[in-house]
């Protein structure tokens, strides 16, 4: 029997992907709703290349769902072409899915399609069930069906208008590197609340003014001559020379206690690592720890939508579970408590910036001495109501464990 599928493009793309992507119709027709024209090209240009060629993918005009009356016309013509269509092929089968559409046009739609026997399909991501609705038989229970593991991050991001040009995860000398760094990589995120002045200091030493690196849009990060002697603004006490201790013998700074203001980062490896590189790689190994099946760190993304991307966004970690998505972006705060909400709430409203038009889970990792201000930065992101969930330092041990239940419940625990 040949299927043939109906598709509402909505405002979530890509949950018009997953009927298709797990049922495989022979034929996919793709009407944008509540979307852009060539957000449903797009779509129609991802399927044709993950289907193939085996899959006829055809995109019809916008729908007017403003107005009523048009939408009738345009949901009762659809339905007569198909009906149409099933009389010279009558195995024709035909779903529909709507998308999440309003009320309205769903039942305008439900109404017109009866006309060519169509099942109605209803996804839920959450749930992780795709239900399929017989039209012929009102009386009797939907079929359900546990939903496939069908995007990934790249699917994911194409059916937005978005693509990954790369990640630093790709590299296998990178996730190589990060295995070999575990241990010293745990023990700075164990004791990031204890750390996190030592921490911001180190950071701001690496990108701050006069610091040890500077970025170079054409050959990339680089070491600035004469940088690499810095030097602390206080004299280390225990457990910070502890720290300095272990990082000098890692060969990431060099430290003694004879000169105890004074540290020295003469490497671009080293400057990487303090320079907020420890906290990605925790990320990435906290992803796998959790199981993640799908996970990048430091992703490039470039939006389709525009002609030209003059800066990628660059998110610190990407990953789908579930078919969801998880957004996830650091801070590593300068030392002080006024500095630390001030950049806190700025990073935040990045993240959703850098995240406009994804249905995602957001979460920021802030490491900073949150503990020593008025309020937490948790508190601050729930008063504003910022869709973002905040893992402050003292949290960051429990990171793990906060993605393997993300990754079980697709939302995030306590979110």
């Amino acid at each position: 029997m040949s299927h043939l599928h109906v598709a509402l493009v909505t405002e979530r793309p890509e949950v018009s992907l997953i009927p298709i992507l797990q049922l495989r119709p022979q034929r996919v027709v793709l009407v944008p709703c509540q979307t852009s024209p060539q957000a449903a090209e797009r779509l129609a240009i991802l399927l044709r290349h993950e289907m193939c060629g085996a899959t006829q993918v055809e995109v019809c005009p916008s729908l007017a769902t403003q107005d009523p009356m048009r939408c009738a016309i345009y949901a009762h013509e659809l339905a007569e072409s198909l009906y149409q269509e099933q009389f010279d092929e009558p195995n024709l089968s035909v779903t529909l899915d709507l998308g999440g559409c309003g009320t309205m046009t769903a039942l305008l739609f439900q109404q017109a399609m009866q006309q060519c026997s169509a099942d109605w399909l209803y996804v839920d991501p959450h749930a992780g069930v795709l239900y399929r609705m017989a039209c012929d038989s009102a009386d009797r229970r939907p079929e359900a069906m546990a939903i496939e593991p069908v995007l990934d991050v790249d699917r994911y991001l194409q059916a937005n208008g978005r693509k990954r040009v790369r990640a630093l995860s790709d590299g296998a000398a990178w996730r190589d590197a990060c295995q070999l760094r575990k241990p010293l990589t745990y023990y700075l995120a164990h004791h990031a609340d204890r750390l996190a002045g030592l921490l911001g200091e180190l950071h701001d030493m690496v990108h701050g003014r006069d610091g040890v690196m500077t970025a170079d849009p054409r050959s990339g990060a680089r070491l600035r001559p004469g940088g690499e002697r810095q030097r602390l603004r206080a004299t280390p006490h225990f457990p910070v020379t502890d720290a300095l201790n272990v990082l000098s013998e890692a060969q990431l700074l060099q430290w003694t206690s004879d000169d105890p203001h004074s540290v020295v980062i003469d490497t671009l490896d080293g400057a990487l690592y303090l320079g907020g590189g420890w906290l990605t790689e925790y990320t990435w190994l906290s992803t796998q720890e959790a199981g993640v099946a799908h996970a990048c760190c430091e992703a490039h993304i470039l939006d389709l939508s525009v002609q030209h991307n003059h800066e990628p966004v660059v998110s610190d970690c990407l990953a789908v579970e579930r078919n969801q998505l998880l957004f996830v972006e650091w801070l590593i705060a300068r030392p002080g408590a006024e500095a630390c909400l001030e950049q806190g709430l700025k990073r935040l409203h990045e993240i959703l910036d850098h995240s406009a038009g994804l249905s995602a889970t957001r979460v920021l990792l802030a490491c900073g001495e949150f503990d020593r201000t008025k309020q937490h930065l948790t508190e601050l992101q729930r008063r504003q109501g910022l869709r973002v969930e905040v893992v402050e330092s003292a949290e960051l041990k429990h990171l793990p464990a906060l993605l393997a239940k993300w990754k079980e419940h697709g939302r995030w625990p306590g979110g």
